[in-house]
């Protein structure tokens, strides 16, 4: 049974004192057997070269990494993918553009008529993207993604659910990104790991809109207030399990979080 050690952070944009704090955690981690096998990172700098991500290249072995993707957003930020050497697929790490989703695209031309297709249109040009990668694990499929979930309110959908747009899961819900997250591998996982912008009780809560009844129904997962680690298990598997679950403070607004996820 496949135990994958996960730590996600938002950096709050890369600085050195965040950097020592990362590395002191991943160092205490891995001196109580915890190793992580994969390090993910949300808010770092746009393009490569922050202190983070040069603490990252500067862990070396078993480590590889980082990968960097960006948020596709102008002025935006970008995510960092570091991976233990038992872990793989690094190299698919990538910015998911759901703009150009065939999937997401498809519900918006059958269900989206004047304003409100020209209003979608204009959120997903400028919404910060999730970052994808296809990983490997112990001889199985990972379908890994981490998001900074925009902050609302949103367009279509009234409202806000916590800090989050509600377009934005509406968005990823209807996206062919998505329904590849919680696809069909037998004994695959579907992992979510970032700041999602929402509390557990919010993920958790039905929204009380139709279009969108809840944000991420069937993953369970942990959560350290806005920052979760969460995954989907194909239907008729059994649901992932989490242990060792806690959070450390780092420097900045978020906590390192971290989980063995158990499937």
């Amino acid at each position: 049974m496949p135990n994958l050690n996960v730590l996600t952070w938002n950096s709050t944009g890369e600085t050195v004192q965040g950097a020592l704090g990362l590395r002191q955690v991943i160092q205490h981690l891995a001196a109580n057997n915890s190793r992580p096998h994969v390090i993910v990172i949300q808010e770092a700098h746009a393009s490569p070269g922050g202190p983070v991500y040069d603490m990252l290249a500067g862990l070396g072995a078993p480590y590889n990494g980082p990968a960097h993707a960006t948020e596709g957003v102008p002025g935006g930020r970008g995510y960092l993918l570091a991976t233990h050497d038992g872990v793989g697929g690094q190299a698919t790490f990538a910015r998911c553009d759901l703009a150009a989703d065939q999937g997401l695209q498809g519900w918006l031309n059958d269900h989206l008529v004047g304003w409100a297709r020209t209003d979608a249109d204009q959120e997903l040009a400028g919404m910060r993207m999730p970052a994808t990668a296809n990983l490997t694990f112990h001889g199985t499929r990972v379908r890994f993604m981490t998001w900074h979930a925009p902050l609302g309110p949103g367009r279509l959908l009234p409202g806000t659910l916590g800090e989050a747009n509600p377009d934005a899961y509406l968005f990823l819900q209807r996206s062919s990104a998505y329904t590849a997250l919680s696809g069909p591998d037998p004994g695959g996982l579907g992992l979510i790991a970032g700041d999602l912008n929402v509390t557990v009780q919010q993920l958790n809560t039905k929204t009380g809109l139709r279009d969108l009844p809840m944000l991420l129904p069937g993953w369970a997962g942990v959560s350290n207030k806005l920052d979760h680690i969460v995954g989907h298990s194909p239907a008729g598997q059994h649901s992932p399990a989490f242990s060792g679950a806690g959070n450390f403070l780092a420097s900045g607004a978020h906590n390192v979080l971290i989980s063995s996820v158990i499937w």
